[in-house]
């Protein structure tokens, strides 16, 4: 007792030179491990929304392989990790209380010792970025899906076959790119990709004998549809896309009210219903429609007219090479649906026109194709404006036509 006086009348010297009046509570005195500077414990700063996140019990994940730069990430955002220094020491400190706690004024003791049990000058900060999403496409497009004909009989593949046909689930993407899932699943509806089994395919009797019921038929063959995400490959895609817009065309439906059902019953014997269904979503969306039936179970689905006009300028375009630009704008025109109008805002991040030659040609040249996805809209981090990101890197400046031109602050 004696020598817990003398040390607090060592505290409330040091506290009356420093000039602290009013002291109240416990009095705690810190006194350093036998090893301080060990890396048992790491230091992360927290937004409040991550930290209200964790408190109600959700988690957060760090993404990245060993080459990559960690990324920590919600369920819907994702954020860089850094390592900050500070030039002032962060004690750690695991019993220590404060003001605000019950135990600063409950303690028996004014004075007690506290060990500081690390001491760091680093911490790790966060800050939101954007998704890297590099990595998704590259994965899916190891196994395109090219119609069931393509595929093998993959209904009982062992682990070890799905992996060598680069099947990717949900869980497999989440463990290999650096975003959210809210991230990732929209940037997999962005790409157009489908949740579909790798196909098998089997009789109708067979599946009859074997008591399947989660199938799906297509002429005498029936496939079962779950588990690991697909691109489906361009040409086949084309495929099915003209399938459905040449049925329109013999059934004199207008694209803007395409009975679902039917369209896919009809459909059905060529092509597995999934993947109709997947293309109708990818270039339309419902509509509501009133029907002289008054069949309310029907759904129509009204095609996009600007989907539907790059769909077939991309057609027209990908194997062409170089296009005169008049004759393709005639024949783009007389590609799409009775009713629709094409645009050149159509041909946004798909093609590139040069009307300087004589004559002016135009030909593909999809954005999407251009490494790390680098359209600049989409590389502004939350809350950067897309002027503020081109300044950043390159200067701005006006040609003899008028048009604004940037280039880079690089020397080359």
């Amino acid at each position: 007792m004696a020598d817990q006086r003398s040390v607090l009348e060592d505290v409330n010297k040091l506290a009356d030179a420093a000039g602290l009046v009013n002291r109240k509570g416990l009095v705690q005195v810190l006194q350093f491990s036998h090893n301080p500077n060990n890396d048992e414990c790491k230091l992360l700063e927290l937004p409040h929304r991550i930290l209200d996140t964790l408190k109600v019990g959700n988690s957060v994940t760090i993404r990245g392989d060993h080459q990559d730069e960690a990324v920590l990430c919600t369920d819907k955002e994702t954020y860089d990790l850094k390592v900050a220094d500070t030039s002032n020491s962060l004690l750690l400190v695991p019993d220590c209380v404060l003001p605000k706690d019950e135990a600063f004024k409950s303690e028996v003791s004014p004075l007690v010792f506290r060990e500081v049990s690390s001491c760091y000058t680093t911490y790790f900060e966060l800050k939101q970025r954007r998704p890297k999403l590099e990595k998704l496409k590259f994965l899916l497009v190891g196994d395109l899906y090219k119609g069931p004909e393509n595929e093998e009989n993959t209904g009982h593949l062992e682990d070890d076959s799905v992996k060598k046909r680069s099947l990717h689930t949900l869980a497999d993407l989440l463990s290999k790119v650096q975003a959210s899932e809210t991230e990732i699943l929209e940037a997999l509806k962005k790409i157009e990709a489908l949740e579909i089994n790798a196909m098998e395919a089997v009789s109708i009797s067979q599946l009859a004998a074997s008591g399947g019921s989660s199938w799906m038929f297509s002429g005498s063959q029936a496939y079962s549809f779950s588990g690991h995400w697909r691109l489906l490959d361009t040409d086949y895609k084309e495929k099915v896309v003209i399938g459905i817009l040449t049925l329109l065309e013999e059934k004199d439906w207008s694209y803007e009210a395409v009975p679902v059902r039917e369209c896919c019953d009809i459909l059905q014997e060529l092509e597995p219903r999934i993947i109709l269904e997947h293309c109708l979503n990818c270039y339309g969306e419902v509509t509501n429609m009133e029907t002289d039936s008054g069949d309310e179970n029907t759904v129509y689905y009204r095609l996009s007219e600007d989907k539907i006009c790059r769909f077939y300028a991309e057609y027209l375009l990908r194997q062409a090479g170089r296009f005169n630009y008049h004759e393709f704008m005639d024949s783009w025109q007389q590609s799409v649906p009775e009713g629709m109008v094409t645009k050149s805002a159509h041909l946004a991040g798909i093609a590139l026109t040069d009307m300087q030659s004589i004559p002016p040609v135009i030909w593909h040249f999809p954005a999407s194709d251009l490494p790390d996805d680098p359209v600049p809209r989409d590389l502004a981090a939350p809350g950067q404006s897309l002027n503020a990101l081109l300044m950043k890197f390159a200067r701005s400046s006006t040609d003899a036509t008028g048009v604004k031109v940037y280039n880079s602050k690089k020397a080359t």
